[in-house]
């Protein structure tokens, strides 16, 4: 039998709900901010609405990115000369609006600065997870070269037909591919799936 829904254990509330909710708005933007916009939507491969929610939800990082925006709005001229529609939250949109009301800022500039902002701190981290990628390119290729050595070593031991032996050139497959994919997601950008193994 269905136990009946009682209406206090639902997760959200009504209004919650309705903020959730998707509403067309129009915006000004600048060449650069649609720019960044479209290379932000093919990057994260995302809608205009889970971007801007992604940017919206997150409070602490939200309110960092205004206050960065504060401080900068003064010193830059900003020419919004495109008219972009985009479907976003309702959530987003109110919190747009009461943030250019507190803060004195236009919605459109805020929004201009919002995605640039996001769109700069993305390269950033791009950029150093690449710095790092190519680290763990040579731990891992030294490794793989370690490992070669301590086949042989093993196949000089036990012969190739050993289990051991036949095992551990499982682990020098796995090794091989890991590398390979490794050197495509550097040249080619191609995420590293972590499930497969035999991606290269």
């Amino acid at each position: 039998m269905t136990q009946k829904l009682e209406p206090q254990k639902l997760t959200l509330k009504p209004s919650e709900i309705s903020l959730k909710k998707s509403v067309r708005t129009t915006f000004k933007i600048s060449e650069m901010t649609n720019e960044s916009l479209n290379i932000l939507l093919k990057r994260l491969e995302i809608k205009p609405k889970e971007l801007v929610d992604s940017i919206c939800t997150n409070e602490k990082f939200f309110n960092n990115l205004v206050e960065e925006i504060h401080k900068s709005t003064n010193n830059i001229n900003m020419v919004l000369n495109r008219r972009k529609t985009l479907v976003i939250s309702k959530y987003a949109l109110k919190l747009l609006s009461k943030k250019s009301a507190e803060q004195k800022i236009p919605r459109d500039v805020l929004f201009n600065y919002l995605v640039l902002l996001f769109n700069n701190l993305m390269e950033d981290y791009l950029i150093q997870e690449r710095e790092k990628e190519q680290k763990a390119s040579e731990i891992v290729d030294n490794f793989y070269s370690e490992s070669e050595k301590i086949e042989k070593q093993l196949t000089e031991l036990l012969g190739e037909d050993n289990p051991i032996t036949h095992r551990f050139g499982f682990v020098i497959v796995l090794l091989m591919n890991l590398s390979s994919a490794i050197d495509t997601k550097l040249t080619e950008g191609k995420p590293i799936d972590p499930d497969d193994f035999g991606q290269s």
